[in-house]
């Protein structure tokens, strides 16, 4: 008996001196065998299970199938029906509208201009004093305070020709270590 109780509690000081941790006392380490009973690792090998044997249901890619047994030529005409409709009405959804353009306003613009250019404390002193006068009432919201898209178009035009000068920096930067 003493024999048997050795072989677990020396696989667990093993276990135990790995991880450096005492988990528990030769005493423990035999309540725990006698307790939960012994744990041992065995080798299994699992084999891949033949899909060949196995029999696929085919399911029709339109949803539009007349169930077996109700094929007759009023419900076939019917579904035919309801398919056209039904493409109909995605077609009418798929045709979009213009996009309606909301023109930028002018403090937009110059706020989006000054944070551009970096300046920081000039955006500070505009927007407080432009909130400041729309305040006191000097200064009215008005409708026409917008950017022609003339301005807007420019402004989007630079922004795209910086990115692509960075990309052209880039490759050929990449392209200066590239060896052929």
């Amino acid at each position: 008996m003493a024999a048997q109780q050795g072989t677990p509690s020396s696989a667990l000081r093993v276990l135990e001196e790995a991880l450096g941790t005492g988990l528990s006392a030769a005493g423990d380490t035999a309540e725990a065998v006698a307790s939960e009973g012994a744990y041992y690792l065995e080798q299994v090998t699992i084999t891949e299970a033949s899909e060949d044997d196995y029999e696929y249901e085919e399911i029709p890619d339109d949803n539009y199938s007349i169930p077996e047994g109700e094929e007759d030529l009023a419900k076939a005409v019917q579904m035919v029906q309801e398919q056209a409709t039904d493409t109909q009405i995605l077609e009418q959804k798929a045709v979009f509208s213009p996009k309606h353009t909301v023109p930028e306003a002018i403090e937009d613009f110059l706020c989006n201009f000054l944070i551009k250019m970096g300046m920081t404390r000039t955006l500070d002193c505009f927007q407080s004093e432009w909130y400041e006068l729309i305040q006191k009432g000097v200064t009215e919201l008005r409708d026409g305070g917008i950017v022609p898209d003339v301005y807007t178009q420019n402004m989007l035009l630079e922004n795209e020709n910086k990115i692509l000068k960075k990309d052209l920096k880039h490759y050929k930067q990449a392209a200066e270590y590239v060896i052929f």
